[in-house]
């Protein structure tokens, strides 16, 4: 079957990830975006994970995975280098009731991370269902090109545009097509009221 395509939110849920290697550090770096309390279980971790840490934005646990230690996580993502603990870790996890999600095994995953474009609140996600992370990858860079960093003042912009519009015109018709005229103008023909 495919999957549904949803946007988490963390903020608030406890994320655990299980790992310490340059992957590992590719996942936390994508759920630090919302999430706030992230632990990272792992014997050694990369400079940048050791940051974070020293930053108070990840805690982490330097010791090898030990059964239990999924206990009251919403979120877990396991991406050590063993697809035996990485198969452990998922199952634990399941059975407490977290979402799980084993690197690279698809088969052990309750979700997929897809390759995002990011402009700050506006994202666009691509999948291939774990079939070809290489062409979300090559469809993501196309779509960054189109999508430039412009789009993070443009979302933002039509947020306020979109409140005003709401308290200024009952629901109708009317209030509906002009919200969608004003997402399909391009950024930069608002760019002075944006920057406003």
């Amino acid at each position: 079957m495919t999957p549904y395509p949803i946007f988490l939110k963390l903020e608030g849920h406890r994320v655990l990830i299980v790992g310490g290697g340059v992957i590992a550090e590719q996942k936390i770096e994508a759920v630090l975006r919302s999430a706030t309390d992230v632990t990272v279980v792992s014997p050694q971790v990369t400079p940048r994970i050791r940051l974070w840490e020293q930053q108070g934005r990840v805690k982490h646990v330097a010791r090898e995975f030990q059964t239990g230690m999924t206990q009251g996580y919403f979120l877990v993502i396991s991406c050590t280098d063993s697809e035996e603990i990485n198969r452990v870790v998922y199952k634990e996890a399941r059975e407490l009731g977290a979402l799980a999600n084993a690197v690279d095994d698809p088969g052990y995953c309750d979700f997929y991370a897809p390759a995002v474009v990011s402009r700050g609140e506006f994202q666009i996600a691509i999948s291939t269902n774990g079939n070809s992370p290489a062409l979300s990858q090559y469809v993501r860079k196309k779509l960054e090109k189109e999508f430039g960093p412009e789009y993070e003042s443009w979302t933002e912009w039509l947020g306020r545009m979109r409140v005003a519009i709401r308290s200024a015109l009952p629901r109708s018709e009317r209030r509906k097509e002009l919200l969608h005229l004003l997402a399909l103008c391009k950024p930069e023909k608002f760019s002075n009221q944006i920057s406003e």
